[in-house]
C-alpha cells in the first residue's frame, strides 16, 4: 500500500488574482447594482454622501472580457510600473558597488568582541536601508549576516531573524512603499507619501521590539547552544573570516553617502515638495548612476545591474496589472459600491476603536491567498477606502491597516517566495523558523492591534 501523502498542490498566485477577477465577473450578475450620490463639502471638494446609497439597473460583465479587462489594468498602472522599473534599476545599481558588503566587513572587525551591538548595528542599517528598498534586494546579504552571526557564536535562526525582519521593517511601516503606500494614497487622492511622520512611529517601535526579542534569544544560544532551535542542524557554510568581504574603500564609503543622501533627498521630495511617481523613479535612478560613477563602474556594467534589477521587479509588476483588472470589473457591473455598502453598515456597528484593527485582521487574512503588496493593494483599497471614509476613518489610518497586515504576514505564510528565499540562503527549515518566529508575530501582531487603536484615537491623518 502507498502511504506517501499528496502534496497540497501550489496554486500561483496569478492564477490566485484572476480567479479572483472570474468571481469579480460573475459576481457582477448575482450582486444587486448600486451606486453612492456624491455631494460637495465645506471645503469645496466632491465626496461620497454617506446617506446617498441607492441599488440601480444591473449591467453584468461579461468573463469573456477579461483579458481586456487585465489589459486595461496595465494601461491604468503604466506609470507605477515604469516607477518600479527605475527604482530596482537604480537599486541594483548601488548593490553591484559592493560597498554594503564592505560595510559588513567593518563591522565584523569592529565589533567582534561585542557581538551584541554588531546585531544592534545591523537592524539599525538594514532597518533605514529598507526604507525605501523592497526587501527582495537584501536576500544576497544573507550570506553574509550568517557567516558574521556564526562567527560570534550565535546560529544561523539569528542570522535569518536579523536580514528578514530588519529588510521588512521599511515596507511594513510603509514610509515609502510604492507597492502599497503610492498605490492607496493615489487611490485616496493624497500625495504619494503622505502621512510618513506617524509611519516613522512605528518604524522605530518595531526595530527596537525586534531588537530586543532577537538579542534575548541570541544571547541564550550563545552562552548554550542547545538553546538553540536549530541545535544539531549542520549549517549551510562553517563560520567565515570576514576578511573576505570586500575591504572599505574611500569609494565604497562616498558610495555608502551617495545612498544615504538619495535617500534624504527622497524623502525630503515626497514630504515636503510633494514628489510624484516621476520624481521618485528619477531620484532612485539619479543616486544608483552617481553611486556607479563613485565605484568606479564603466557604462556597460551600470546598463547590465539595470536590467538585471528590473528583471527582479518584472513579477510585481505583472501582478500589479492584473490586480487592478478587478477593480475594474466590479466598477462596470456596478457592484463595488454595493460591496462597500455592506461593508461600511458593519463596521458603522462596531466601536471606532475596534474599527481599524478589524481592518488590519482582514488584511492579515486576505494576504494568505495575495502575497502580492501591490496586489493586494489593488484588489482590497477600491473597497477600503470607501468603508474608511463613510465610517469616518482617515484614508491614512485605514492605509495602515493595509501596511501592517501586507507587511507582517508575509514573515509566517510558508508560500511567501521572499521569505523561503532568505530561509533557504540561512539553511533554516520552515518549520525551526516558525519556533522563533510563531512568538515573535505574536507580539507584533499584539503591537499593531495597538497602534491601530493608537491611530484612531490621535487623529491620524
Amino acid at each position: 500500500m502507498n502511504t506517501t501523502k499528496k502534496k497540497f498542490p501550489h496554486i500561483h498566485e496569478y492564477l490566485v488574482v484572476i480567479t479572483m477577477l472570474l468571481m469579480a465577473c460573475i459576481f457582477t450578475y448575482v450582486i444587486p447594482a448600486g451606486e453612492y450620490s456624491t455631494m460637495i463639502n465645506e471645503a469645496g471638494k466632491e465626496v461620497v454622501d454617506p446617506n446617498g446609497f441607492h441599488y440601480i439597473e444591473n449591467t453584468p460583465v461579461s468573463p469573456l472580457l477579461m483579458l481586456n479587462m487585465i489589459f486595461q489594468g496595465f494601461v491604468k498602472q503604466g506609470t507605477l510600473i515604469m516607477t518600479m522599473f527605475f527604482i530596482a534599476g537604480g537599486v541594483q545599481m548601488i548593490i553591484d558597488t559592493e560597498a554594503v558588503h564592505a560595510l559588513m566587513r567593518v563591522l565584523a572587525l569592529k565589533f567582534s568582541k561585542t557581538p551584541r551591538v554588531t546585531i544592534i548595528v545591523m537592524m539599525i542599517a538594514f532597518g533605514i536601508m529598507s526604507v525605501p528598498i523592497q526587501m527582495n534586494y537584501f536576500i544576497p546579504f544573507s550570506t553574509v549576516v550568517l557567516m558574521l552571526c556564526l562567527m560570534m557564536g550565535y546560529d544561523a535562526v539569528t542570522a535569518a531573524a536579523v536580514i528578514v525582519t530588519a529588510s521588512s521593517f521599511g515596507s511594513t511601516c510603509g514610509m515609502l512603499n510604492i507597492s502599497t503606500t503610492a498605490i492607496a494614497n493615489e487611490m485616496a487622492g493624497l500625495p504619494l507619501y503622505h502621512g510618513m511622520g506617524f509611519r516613522w512611529v512605528g518604524f522605530v517601535c518595531m526595530i527596537i521590539i525586534t531588537t530586543w526579542f532577537i538579542c534575548r534569544y541570541a544571547e541564550k544560544v550563545r552562552k548554550d547552544p542547545t538553546k538553540s532551535y536549530c541545535y544539531g542542524i549542520k549549517n549551510v557554510i562553517e563560520p567565515g573570516d570576514p576578511e573576505s568581504l570586500p575591504k572599505m574603500t574611500m569609494s565604497h564609503m562616498i558610495c555608502i553617502g551617495v545612498l544615504a543622501g538619495g535617500v534624504a533627498v527622497l524623502i525630503y521630495g515626497c514630504s515636503s515638495l510633494g514628489w510624484s511617481y516621476e520624481q521618485t523613479a528619477v531620484c532612485f535612478l539619479t543616486t544608483g548612476i552617481i553611486a556607479s560613477i563613485v565605484g568606479k563602474r564603466n557604462p556597460n556594467k551600470m546598463c547590465a545591474s539595470f536590467v538585471a534589477g528590473a528583471k527582479t521587479i518584472i513579477g510585481s509588476c505583472i501582478m500589479i496589472g492584473i490586480a487592478r483588472s478587478i477593480a475594474i470589473a466590479m466598477d462596470a457591473g456596478h457592484v463595488l459600491d454595493t460591496v462597500v455598502y455592506v461593508i461600511a453598515n458593519i463596521l458603522d456597528k462596531l466601536p471606532s476603536m475596534l474599527q481599524a484593527p478589524l481592518m488590519f485582521w482582514a488584511h492579515t487574512i486576505i494576504n494568505f491567498f495575495v502575497t502580492s503588496g501591490s496586489g493586494q493593494t489593488n484588489v482590497t483599497m477600491p473597497i477600503f477606502l470607501p468603508v474608511a471614509e463613510l465610517i469616518d476613518m482617515s484614508a491614512e489610518t485605514a492605509i495602515l491597516a493595509l501596511n501592517y497586515g501586507d507587511g507582517l504576514s508575509n514573515y509566517i505564510y510558508p508560500h511567501s517566495s521572499s521569505l523561503m528565499a532568505f530561509l533557504a540562503a540561512c539553511g533554516v527549515g520552515y518549520g525551526t523558523w516558525m519556533k522563533f518566529m510563531g512568538k515573535l508575530f505574536g507580539v507584533w501582531f499584539a503591537f499593531a492591534t495597538v497602534f491601530m487603536m493608537v491611530a484612531v484615537a490621535v487623529g491620524y491623518c
